[in-house]
């Protein structure tokens, strides 16, 4: 028995974690090459812009589906509006260039084209892309 005690009392000795000394300095922060503080900035998450509606006036014509990248040319190609329809039901996609769509300072987003301008533009069809 005691012999077992031992044995037991040994293996939980080897087996007991160890404490390493922690390093309490952090690596130094080495810039990735093409990252612009200042462009970071200005810049907009395209997770807090999907959703948004987007106004002709005080007028709500559309909504933000989804934002199109280019990662090619580090572009934004286009902005995907979800126009015509009523909470949901009927309405289509439509293909917006990013030149359309403005910002105020109050980040609302505002458009000159019109509701009938995006309900007679041709359907946007994921299917399309790669």
């Amino acid at each position: 028995m005691k012999l077992t005690i031992a044995i037991f009392a040994g293996l939980l000795v080897f087996c007991a974690p160890r404490g390493y000394a922690q390093n309490t300095t952090a690596p130094a922060a080495t810039p990735i090459a093409g990252v612009d503080d200042g462009a970071l900035v200005l810049s907009a998450r395209a997770s807090k812009i999907i959703g948004s509606k987007v106004y002709k006036g005080d007028t709500s014509i559309g909504q933000i589906e989804d934002v199109l990248v280019d990662l090619n040319h580090a572009t934004t190609t286009a902005v995907i509006l979800s126009v015509g329809g009523f909470l949901g039901i009927g309405d289509k996609l439509v293909a917006v260039p990013v030149t359309a769509i403005k910002v105020d300072s109050e980040a609302k987003f505002t458009t000159n084209l019109t509701k009938e301008q995006l309900t007679n533009a041709p359907a946007f069809d994921f299917a399309k892309l790669k």
